[in-house]
């Protein structure tokens, strides 16, 4: 080798060794470092028997900047509902498809089917309904009662958009409830808890206290995943949150959010900010962060990720991506915090 060629090598691979030895990086396990995750999700939207999630809920939650999931009967939507749902996405609530008439699909407790479900009606009818109306692509299904055959379920894997699906059980018997861990998500069966006035089939009780924030703080006390749903408040439909537990559910989701322990947000975001942190690899080479491996699953569900640099004080702390700035949050101690989604470029840091 050329002796100029060969110095010149040496020095690159010092340059990137000493740049190594100067950055080291995580990946939190929730959106800027939170401590756990919360989903609000609001059943049967369009039915008509929920009008406290349009006239109540909606409302205490847009007022503190919250957002929830919202669950859509969609052949049920009317002109209004289609007007007053384009608002709600602008406002940052993601929808959900909770089938296309509701029929549902088991006998509850048995593995007796209800005559007249249909795969292609219930789930992709729904769903390009959805399409038509909105341009929105629903990313989540939540079958009615939460009961899905195997056949239902394998049909789901097929639809293309369709990232996760809420505890699609076989047999109603309450252990879908619970908390998903941040280490064992499946996305296809996201445990949940129902709201029950007496606890039937929640984790909860009355007697331990507003039952919505017992289910937030059990994910802050083990770092993972709570989902709630519920159906109406303040109206007359099956098993409907009063409004002054709504209320003061609101208020702790809005002070533990802006505290940072709480990230709150729809299902398909979490699944994939999950997903892209265990398929979608970094490493460090030099000042350069990337993809390790790429793979079919990192593809499928990539999405910006929250990354923690710490950096040595005689780097300038500046990041890029495609020649372009990323901004950054400045912490303590030389440490820099960024969202980045690593199947779009490279990370350069200086």
């Amino acid at each position: 080798m050329n002796l100029n060629l060969y110095l010149g090598f040496l020095f690159s691979l010092c340059t990137a060794l000493s740049y190594s030895a100067n950055i080291n990086f995580e990946v939190p396990t929730w959106r800027n470092g939170a401590k756990a995750a919360h989903t609000i999700a609001h059943d049967d939207y369009c039915s008509g028997s929920v009008p406290g999630v349009e006239n109540t809920a909606l409302p205490i939650l847009n007022e503190r900047g919250l957002t929830a999931s919202i669950g859509l009967i969609a052949g049920a939507c009317k002109d209004d509902d289609w007007s007053k749902l384009k608002k709600h996405l602008a406002k940052g609530h993601e929808l959900f498809n909770h089938s296309l008439t509701h029929v549902g699909m088991l006998e509850a407790g048995s593995l007796k089917p209800i005559a007249g479900w249909n795969n292609e009606k219930e789930i992709a009818s729904a769903h390009q309904l959805v399409k038509d109306k909105l341009g929105y692509a629903m990313q989540f299904m939540a079958y009615p009662s939460d009961l899905a055959t195997p056949e239902a379920k394998a049909y789901l894997l097929t639809q293309s958009d369709y990232l996760g699906a809420r505890a699609a059980k076989h047999i109603y018997d309450g252990s879908n409830a619970g908390i998903n861990s941040a280490n064992n998500i499946d996305p296809f069966f996201i445990k949940n808890d129902v709201y029950w006035h007496d606890g039937k089939w929640s984790l909860y009780k009355p007697a331990g206290g507003n039952m919505l924030i017992q289910h937030v703080n059990a994910a802050l006390e083990n770092g993972g995943w709570s989902y709630r749903t519920m159906h109406g408040v303040a109206d007359g439909s099956w098993e409907a949150v009063p409004k002054d537990e709504y209320i003061a559910y609101a208020d702790y989701l809005q002070k533990k959010v802006a505290s940072g322990e709480l990230w709150l947000a729809g299902p398909s975001e979490i699944i994939r900010y999950q997903a892209t942190r265990e398929h979608c690899p970094l490493v460090l080479i030099g000042n350069t962060l990337k993809l390790k491996q790429n793979n079919e699953l990192c593809q499928r569900y990539s999405s910006a990720i929250t990354v923690d640099l710490h950096i040595a004080n005689e780097l300038a702390g500046r990041f890029t991506q495609n020649h372009k700035p990323l901004p950054s949050k400045q912490l303590a101690n030389g440490k820099y915090r960024i969202q980045f989604n690593p199947i779009l470029g490279d990370l350069y840091i200086n």
